[in-house]
């Protein structure tokens, strides 16, 4: 769908029609047939709007020229944009909302049918979008482009969406400098259809947010961090309103959001499973007389390759080794002291590992960005470790498994917390019982 600006038109020719909402009104062009019946999903998603907005019959609508199921490369097949004015906005805005990532035909053309009308309809949901509307007349086309990608994302990955989720984005967001990512959360006005007529679904809003925002979500979480956004008009207020023009994120906003976020991550602990880190590790084997340790070692070395190869599949691959290991047969390994090896920056992270993951029973996972080399931080509540007291380190080809002792944590974090001082004389070395932590200056030393 090009929706670039055309002879001075806000969108292309052909792409804004009346798709059916008012009945007097024909659909199209077809001014001598009767209307075609109205797709029931999409009909769902109509009266679901038309009780937030009964007075809005024929709101503006962006309808794909080549449908998705006729060969077409973006998945929507419709996005309905609505004006808010409400007493509860914040803003006045526009309101996007899809159609088509759920079943909007019933007849199989690009979802499977629902197994019952509880069901998920399609992907279960729509996304929703809403713009701080100014000046203009029609609606900017930006959002309808973010909204197609995001919907081929889903489309080609079969990945769906939940409240709470982050997505980073690479593009430009409209014109904004500052508002870089979005954030996934329900929409407060339009409430879930269930059981609807194909099946039930839920509309997930999209919101623009900036980066120190998305860091805020990684370290803690999206529920959290859009909770402070609700709190203030300036980042969106309780609709979450984007406005493209905002120039500072809420922490500039309200510095006392950045205390809410530590407090947040110490009470609820830390959604951020992982990192992409500069880190390696290796066996210290100086003071052991242990020869079997090392028997399948080259057998590790040549099997690990692809052990941790997809850094956008962390998530799944640290809780698919915590729960009974990786596949591939490497067998497990357990060295009796490790050495390890990082730069400042993945160091500054072990505080974040101890108060947001290991205090609250999760795992941490550090994976190497130079090779296929990743370190587990766990404590004995984690389930479905190969770890111990007696047999603290497991290794599985270059993954490595490391326990600590709720009983140490104290320890362990009063030592990691002194590396987010100034003027760190590198390399510094950190003394464990059983593994030592050196951290470096220069990264090229963690690539051999």
């Amino acid at each position: 769908m090009d929706l670039s600006p055309k002879n001075g038109q806000p969108f292309p020719p052909g792409s804004v029609q009346n798709t059916g909402h008012n009945p007097n009104v024909p659909p199209g062009n077809h001014h001598h047939q009767p209307p075609p019946p109205i797709a029931p999903g999409f009909q769902a998603i109509v009266c679901a709007c038309q009780k937030l907005y009964p007075e809005q019959k024929n709101p503006l609508q962006l309808s794909t020229i080549v449908k998705y199921w006729l060969g077409g490369t973006d998945p929507l097949d419709y996005i309905t944009v609505y004006s808010n004015n409400q007493e509860d906005s914040c803003y006045p805005h526009w309101h996007y909302v899809t159609c088509g990532l759920t079943d909007l035909h019933g007849d199989g053309r690009v979802h499977p049918p629902a197994a019952s009308p509880i069901a998920s309809s399609g992907y279960g949901f729509e996304l929703t979008f809403r713009l701080r509307r100014r000046e203009e007349l029609v609606p900017p086309s930006w959002p309808v482009k973010v909204m197609q990608k995001i919907a081929k994302y889903v489309f080609e990955t079969d990945n769906s969406l939940v409240p709470g989720d982050h997505i980073t984005w690479a593009d430009s967001l409209g014109a904004s400098t500052v508002l870089k990512h979005l954030l996934v959360s329900e929409d407060s006005q339009l409430l879930p259809v269930t059981p609807g007529p194909l099946g039930s679904f839920r509309f997930l809003q999209l919101t623009c947010c900036t980066e120190s925002e998305l860091k805020a979500v990684q370290r803690w979480n999206g529920p959290g961090v859009l909770r402070l956004l609700q709190s203030s008009d300036l980042t969106g207020g309780s609709l979450l309103i984007t406005d493209i023009e905002r120039s500072s994120s809420i922490f500039e906003a309200l510095p006392e959001a950045i205390s809410s976020v530590e407090s947040g991550i110490a009470k609820e602990g830390s959604n951020l499973c992982g990192m992409a880190a500069f880190i390696t590790w290796v066996e210290d084997i100086k003071d052991e007389n242990n020869p079997g340790q090392n028997e399948d070692s080259n057998d590790n070395q040549i099997n690990s390759r692809n052990a941790l190869t997809d850094w956008n599949d962390l998530s799944s691959q640290c809780d698919k080794v915590i729960n009974g290991g990786l596949s591939g047969g490497k067998s497990m390994t357990y060295p009796k002291r490790v050495e390890l090896a990082c730069n400042l920056e993945t160091a500054r992270y072990l505080p974040l590992c101890v108060l947001g993951r290991l205090k609250h029973g999760y795992h941490f996972t550090l994976k190497s960005v130079v090779k296929d080399t990743a370190v587990t931080f766990v404590t004995e509540k984690v389930g479905g470790t190969h770890v111990s007291a007696d047999q603290p380190f497991a290794a599985q080809g270059d993954w490595l498994q490391l326990l600590i002792q709720s009983s140490d944590l104290e320890n362990f974090y009063s030592k990691v917390s002194c590396l987010d001082g100034d003027n760190i004389n590198l390399p510094f070395k950190l003394h464990f019982p059983r593994f030592t932590i050196t951290v470096v200056q220069d990264v090229e030393q963690l690539k051999s």
